[in-house]
């Protein structure tokens, strides 16, 4: 059966010559794996960089539980098209390097078959979308970790920095909240970040 949605690329691997496996997190905040056929070779189907990590795209593909019943890990990608390139991201490395590193803490916390969460993509989406043009992208990054930790409900910071976890990831260089220390926050919460990966919780 064929379907469709909308989602983030977060990852593709190389599979023998010219195929990939693309990981996608949906709209619906679900980590979906794409069989993608000579994608390295199909310009008519997947050209113009539409399956890079951060394109936001739809995709068409056959769901393979239709056929296979249960519940299969990885669907065969039809068709893809770029919604939003997020093209911003690449006007330097900085930005790009964020960018990426945004969606592997993402990856790692989103475990196929996970229970959906649509706040975990609007997250990611705004996060790149202000990795585009933003001037503080330390601050990006921080702010990003708390909210998703709080996302989680692992946060363990208190105080006025855990209020970052409640405005939105737009805000992060409005001059109000300036007066926090970002620097050792963003150890903190990186820290917090890496051990609840590490810890197999997710």
């Amino acid at each position: 059966m064929l379907a469709q949605t909308k989602g983030i690329v977060l990852k593709t691997t190389r599979y023998g010559e010219a195929d990939l496996i693309v990981s996608v997190l949906t709209s619906e905040g679900v980590r979906l794996q794409l069989f993608a056929r000579a994608a390295l070779k199909s310009k008519k189907r997947f050209g113009g960089g539409v399956l890079e990590p951060t394109r936001y795209i739809q995709v068409s593909y056959e769901d393979r539980r239709s056929k296979m019943g249960g519940e299969s890990e990885l669907h065969t990608l039809r068709e893809a098209s770029i919604v939003e390139a997020f093209e911003g991201l690449r006007s330097d490395y900085s930005r790009l390097e964020l960018a990426l590193s945004l969606l592997q803490s993402v990856y790692a916390i989103v475990r196929q078959g996970d229970a959906s969460s649509p706040e975990l993509f609007n997250l990611l989406g705004n996060a790149l979308r202000a990795a585009q043009t933003s001037t503080e992208l330390t601050r990006l990054r921080v702010h990003f970790d708390i909210r998703l930790l709080a996302s989680q409900g692992v946060l363990e910071i208190e105080g006025e920095a855990a209020s970052l976890a409640a405005l939105s990831i737009g805000s992060h260089d409005v001059e109000k909240i300036s007066g926090i220390d970002w620097r050792s926050l963003g150890a903190v919460a990186s820290q917090q970040l890496k051990r609840y990966v590490e810890s197999g919780a997710v």
